[in-house]
């Protein structure tokens, strides 16, 4: 009788065990599959932003080329291109920042995190993230009532509304904490995955 209790008990755990087993294995099946989603993502955003940047810098080139020629040339210029010209740096330096945290090539300092064990360093790499995320919140935050309060003022050649250049603060922020997530979920995913699998 015992004999059967301690069969059927061990049989029990073996059974509970590999579902287990199987379960996290579908779990982390399921997270693979949502990672990858995240990741093409991220890479098709990164990529788009890329472009948007490369087409705001040819045209700050094709106008400090244009109004260089104008003045030294023709001794004249185009009203408003060098207004324009600032406007889309401000802009491509915004968008530009959102693709250098994308990528992991943000200015940071890692001298003492470099040295520290792996787990530790991973840990320290999300609350950086975090931590830029909730700086980047927080512009957002004040930016919209500042935009409102001094957004309709023009500028003084163009003459368009200050919120259209002031709107690149929140836009920027926004992209930045959306990398910053993706980055989070994907450092936070694949440890997981890789604790997994060895």
């Amino acid at each position: 009788m015992r004999k059967d209790l301690t069969e059927e008990g061990a049989e029990f755990t073996l059974s509970t065990v590999g579902s287990a087993l199987s379960t996290n294995c579908q779990d982390y099946k399921r997270i693979g599959v949502n990672m990858k989603g995240i990741q093409r993502f991220k890479r098709i955003l990164l990529v788009i932003l890329e472009c948007i940047i490369t087409f705001f810098f040819s045209i700050i080139l094709m106008l400090t080329v244009v109004l260089v020629v104008l003045r030294y040339g023709f001794n004249t210029a185009i009203i408003g291109g060098n207004e324009a010209m600032e406007y889309l740096f401000i802009y491509t330096t915004a968008i530009g920042a959102a693709v250098a945290l994308g990528r992991r090539e943000h200015i940071k300092i890692t001298y003492f995190v470099d040295r520290l064990p792996f787990a530790i360093k991973n840990v320290l790499n999300v609350v950086d993230l975090i931590l830029i995320g909730f700086i980047n919140g927080v512009m957002v935050w004040y930016s919209i009532p500042w935009i409102k309060s001094v957004g309709s003022f023009e500028s003084p050649v163009l003459r368009i509304p200050n919120r259209i250049v002031q709107a690149s603060v929140p836009i920027g922020c926004s992209l930045v904490i959306l990398c910053c997530l993706c980055l989070i979920v994907t450092d936070i995913f694949e440890k997981k995955q890789g604790r997994l699998s060895g």
